[in-house]
């Protein structure tokens, strides 16, 4: 039997303990967050994706079968339309929008130095 894990720490820094079990012999696979099953699917004996919500936030667990073999991953999904992920562009267009006002005050900050030490003399 297949057995993996991975932890997610939420923005709050609360911790989510993920795990996965995928029979051998007969390609049943659980999932589950927290102690709490999230999926049970029976016979899984090719690539597949589960997705699933932690605290709002889209996840996808992907079963990736190559010649027999299985490999696991856990991953965020931050291209889905969710509520979370909008929150997240929105913050993250205000704090790009946040730098470059920063970065012109500083530019003209210099130049309004520059501007006072040498546009006097001349």
């Amino acid at each position: 039997m297949s057995q993996m894990t991975w932890t997610h720490i939420a923005d709050d820094g609360s911790r989510h303990q993920v795990g996965l079990f995928h029979g051998n012999k007969t390609g049943h696979v659980l999932v589950y967050c927290n102690a709490q099953i999230v999926v049970i699917d029976f016979h899984v004996s090719t690539s597949k994706t589960y997705s699933f919500f932690i605290n709002g936030q889209l996840f996808d667990l992907d079963i990736e079968e190559k010649d027999g073999k299985f490999s696991y991953g856990f991953k965020s999904d931050q291209k889905t339309n969710t509520p979370y992920n909008r929150a997240r562009r929105k913050l993250a267009k205000k704090r790009r929008w946040q730098v470059l006002a920063i970065a012109l005050s500083f530019i003209l900050l210099i130049l309004l130095v520059i501007y006072l030490v040498f546009g006097f003399n001349g």
